[in-house]
C-alpha cells in the first residue's frame, strides 16, 4: 500500500486510473483506502476533486468491462463443458441466468461496495450472459457510486478520515449489504406478487374458516413459530453479552460444575459420549435422516431439499457469522471458536433427525423419548467437549442458539409450503367432486 501511495504522489491521476482498473479485473488492491487518500489530497489542494472521479471512474468502469468479457468468453464455455461435475450444468446456468436478468441488475449496483464480492461480481455477469447493456448501466452506476463516496468523503473530513475510517468502510459495507437484501426482497415480491397474495389469502382462509383436517400442520407450524422466535430473542440476547463479554462468569461456573462433578475414573464413558459428535457418526446420522425422508411416500423431495438446504446453511452460516462479528465489532477480540461449527453442525444433523423422524408419527411416547435422546446429546457433548478439550463453554452454547435459529426458522418455512401445497390440493380435490 505504502509503494502505491508513493506512486500516486509522483503520478497522480494515471496511478489512480491504473490501480481502479486492475483491482476489478483481478488485482486484491486496498482502494478504498487509496480513494480516500485521494480525497484527503484533493481537500489539501494537491489533486482536483473532480478529476480524480473522473479518473478513478473510468479506470474502475475499463475494468468491470474487461472482467465481464472475460466471463463471457471464458466462463460460459467452461460451465458448459464441466459444470455438470459441480451440479452447474446448462440447465443450471440457464436458470440463474434468468434469476440474475430479474434480479441481479440491481445488486451490482451495490456490490463494488463489498469487498471479495466486487471482484467476482463483473466475471459471474458475463458467465451467465448478462445482456452488455444492461450489464453497462448498473455496473458502472455501481462503480461511479463508490468510488464517489470515498473520494468525497475523505474530501469533506481531511486529516481527520483516518480516525474514522475502519468504521466508515464498516457501515458502507453493512449498509450495502442490508440495502441489496431489501431491494432483492422487494422485486421478489414484486415480480411474484399474484403468487404471494394467493398463497396469503389461502393461508387466511384456512386458519381462520376451512380445512380442519389439517389442524396438525397447523399446531406444527405454531410450535416452530414460536421455536423460531424464543430462539432468535435469545440470539439477539447473546450477541449483546458477546460484545459487552459478559460470559466469564458463566464459563467459570460450567466448567466448575464439569470438573469437580467429573473424575478420571468417567473419562471412558466421557471420550464414548464424545464420540456421538464425530464427523463419520454424524455422517452416518445424516444418511440414515435422508433415508427416511425418502421412504416417506409424503413430499420427500420437498424435506428433502430443505434437509439438504439446512446442513449446507449451517456450515456457511456458521464461518458468515464469524466473520461479520469480526468485522463489526473489530474492537473487541472474538474468538475464532464463536460460533461454534461443531456445535452447530451438531445441533442440525441430531436436530432434523428428531424432527424428520416423529413428523409423521402419532406416537406421544416415541416423540418424548426421541427428545429426551436429542437434548441428553446436546448434554453430554456440552460436558464431553469442555472436560476432555477444555473447550468453551459459551462457544458451544452459542452454537447451539443460532443453529436452533437456522433450523427452526427453515422448518417453519418447510411447513408453511407443505401447508400451502396441502390446501391447494384440497380446494383442487373440492372442484372435481
Amino acid at each position: 500500500m505504502n509503494a502505491i501511495i508513493h506512486l500516486l504522489n509522483e503520478y497522480g491521476y494515471i496511478i489512480l486510473f491504473l490501480s481502479l482498473m486492475l483491482e476489478l479485473i483481478i488485482l486484491p488492491i486496498p482502494n478504498e483506502a487509496l480513494m480516500s487518500y485521494v480525497g484527503v489530497l484533493c481537500y489539501q489542494g494537491k489533486m482536483n476533486l473532480i478529476l480524480s472521479i473522473i479518473s478513478a471512474g473510468f479506470g474502475g468502469m475499463i475494468g468491470v468491462t474487461v472482467s465481464y468479457w472475460i466471463g463471457y468468453k471464458l466462463g460460459a464455455p467452461f460451465f458448459r463443458k464441466y459444470g455438470h461435475f459441480i451440479h452447474m450444468g446448462p440447465e443450471k446456468m440457464e436458470k440463474m441466468e434468468i434469476w440474475y436478468q430479474k434480479y441481479g441488475k440491481i445488486l451490482l449496483i451495490f456490490s463494488y461496495f463489498i469487498p471479495g464480492v466486487r471482484h467476482i461480481a463483473s466475471i459471474i455477469s458475463g458467465v451467465i450472459k448478462l445482456p452488455f447493456r444492461s450489464f453497462s448501466i448498473f455496473a458502472n452506476i455501481g462503480v461511479l457510486l463508490w468510488i464517489s463516496t470515498f473520494i468525497w468523503l475523505g474530501n469533506v473530513l481531511g486529516p481527520k478520515y483516518h480516525q474514522y475510517e475502519s468504521v466508515i468502510t464498516k457501515w458502507l459495507v453493512l449498509g450495502s449489504i442490508v440495502f441489496a437484501f431489501v431491494a432483492l426482497i422487494y422485486f421478489i415480491v414484486r415480480t411474484n406478487r399474484v403468487f404471494i397474495k394467493e398463497s396469503m389469502f389461502l393461508i387466511f382462509q384456512s386458519v381462520f374458516h376451512k380445512y380442519n383436517s389439517l389442524l396438525k400442520i397447523k399446531f406444527v407450524l405454531l410450535t416452530f413459530l414460536i421455536i423460531f422466535i424464543t430462539f432468535f430473542t435469545l440470539m439477539i440476547g447473546i450477541i449483546q453479552d458477546l460484545v459487552s463479554n459478559e460470559f466469564g462468569k458463566f464459563n467459570s461456573i460450567f466448567k466448575t460444575i464439569v470438573f469437580s462433578l467429573i473424575n478420571v475414573n468417567y473419562k471412558g464413558l466421557i471420550k464414548f459420549v464424545y464420540f456421538f459428535s464425530s464427523w463419520s457418526l454424524l455422517l452416518t446420522i445424516t444418511l440414515i435422516t435422508v433415508a427416511a425422508i425418502l421412504l416417506n411416500r409424503k413430499n420427500k423431495w420437498l424435506e428433502l431439499t430443505f434437509y439438504v438446504s439446512i446442513v449446507i446453511a449451517t456450515i456457511l452460516f456458521s464461518k458468515g457469522i464469524h466473520w461479520f462479528f469480526n468485522f463489526m465489532f473489530s474492537s473487541i477480540k472474538i474468538a475464532a471458536s464463536i460460533p461454534f461449527e461443531q456445535s452447530m453442525l451438531l445441533f442440525s444433523v441430531y436436530g432434523l433427525f428428531y424432527v424428520m423422524l416423529i413428523r409423521h408419527r402419532s406416537n406421544l411416547l416415541f416423540a418424548v423419548g426421541m427428545f429426551i435422546f436429542f437434548i441428553s446429546i446436546l448434554t453430554g457433548y456440552s460436558i464431553s467437549a469442555v472436560y476432555l478439550f477444555h473447550f468453551t463453554p459459551s462457544d458451544i452454547m452459542i452454537g447451539f442458539v443460532f443453529s436452533a435459529v437456522l433450523v427452526s426458522g427453515s422448518i417453519l418455512s418447510m411447513e408453511m409450503f407443505r401447508f400451502l401445497s396441502l390446501i391447494k390440493e384440497g380446494i383442487r380435490l373440492e372442484k372435481i367432486s
